[in-house]
């Protein structure tokens, strides 16, 4: 939860109770942070035959706006990603009754509206023939799949 006084709230208050949240602040300043920051990932081999140009990262502030609205069947796609990516085989979508060009345009579309970006896509794949090629691939940035891990509590 965040609570947000002003000064003109914290005057408004008796002050024992300016007293209290004064050396409540000064106590918690004063104390070391315990939370680990996230390190930025990198691409890795995994990404080696993956058209990554104009692959757009998402990061974990931007990733609820995104998300926002979407329909079942990309909200399910883009858990697949987070759970079996950042690279994984297109035909976990389709195993998953998701029809992955259906999925790819709408978050290209999605990508695209959030970002302004005309170029930018959610998505990198490597070549493939069609939807039931067992070789295609979809991939996302390192760092929009740990906003997806994030943002699903995957991690």
């Amino acid at each position: 939860m965040l609570i947000i006084i002003t000064a003109y709230d914290l005057a408004s208050f008796s002050e024992s109770t300016r007293a209290e949240i004064l050396e409540n602040l000064r106590d918690n300043l004063a104390r070391p942070l315990t939370r680990v920051p996230f390190t930025a990932p990198t691409f890795d081999d995994a990404y080696r035959d993956i058209h990554i140009s104009n692959l757009e990262d998402i990061t974990f502030k931007h990733m609820a706006k995104w998300m926002e609205g979407l329909p079942d069947h990309v909200r399910t796609g883009a858990r697949i990603i987070a759970q079996h990516g950042p690279v994984i085989e297109a035909s976990l979508l389709s195993e998953a009754g998701i029809n992955v060009r259906q999925f790819q345009s709408a978050t290209t579309r999605r990508t695209r509206a959030l970002t302004g970006d005309s170029d930018a896509y959610f998505l990198g794949w490597n070549n493939w023939l069609d939807a039931n090629d067992p070789h295609g691939k979809f991939a996302v940035s390192p760092i929009t799949h740990q906003s997806l891990q994030r943002y699903f509590g995957l991690i």
